[in-house]
């Protein structure tokens, strides 16, 4: 008969045991980095596009306010004005025209900002400014303006980017929109049927 059977097996080696359990605890700590690191990079991509929005929203208030300004019959005037008869203009109406074309290029200098933060795409920012551009820069005295403006821009986006967008814009654009604007007086009524016939 045989002593060692019943006995219980020997027990595994306390050096092996530890080792095994060494690993399950580093397996166990890179899982938790791996978990924390993909919870960061959510909470990091959240964060950015509140960000962004918080600052586009920003931006199309700045714009909004730009219009509700010049909607006012005194800035209006002036801005027809420079769209009109730029060479008639008074040193306070350069001053007020003066004021919105700078607001509506501080607006898109925000664009820059989040570009250069990775929010927005420089095609982004190429785009918004090519559309509002020709509305505020169409003009020869925008035109004029920006040029005196521009080499204090040099080596910046708004040089390399909106520089030429508005170096191309139609100096009568403004002009030529608001005389599009503008509906046809409707054609005199002619005589109503049967009218005049005896």
């Amino acid at each position: 008969m045989n002593d060692d059977q019943g006995a219980p097996p020997p027990s595994e080696p306390e050096g092996r045991r530890l080792d095994r359990l060494n690993r399950w605890l580093t397996l166990a700590a890179n899982l938790g980095v791996l978990l924390g690191l993909i919870v960061l990079i959510v909470e990091v991509r959240q964060s950015a596009a509140l960000t962004r929005t918080e600052l586009e929203i920003n931006a199309n208030n700045a714009l909004s306010l730009t219009e509700y300004n010049l909607a006012t019959p005194h800035n209006s005037a002036a801005w027809v004005k420079s769209v009109r008869a730029p060479w008639d203009m008074t040193d306070e109406e350069i001053r007020l025209v003066e004021a919105h074309l700078v607001a509506v290029m501080q607006q898109w200098d925000t664009l820059f900002d989040m570009e250069a933060i990775g929010l927005v795409s420089r095609a982004r920012v190429r785009s918004h400014i090519s559309n509002t551009a020709p509305y505020y820069f169409g003009s020869a005295h925008a035109k004029h303006w920006w040029h005196l403006q521009e080499p204090g821009w040099e080596n910046t986006s708004m040089y390399v980017v909106a520089g030429p967008i508005i170096n191309d814009l139609d100096e009568n654009f403004l002009a030529n929109y608001l005389d599009a604007s503008r509906l046809p007086a409707p054609a005199p009524a002619g005589p109503e049927e049967g009218e005049g016939q005896e």
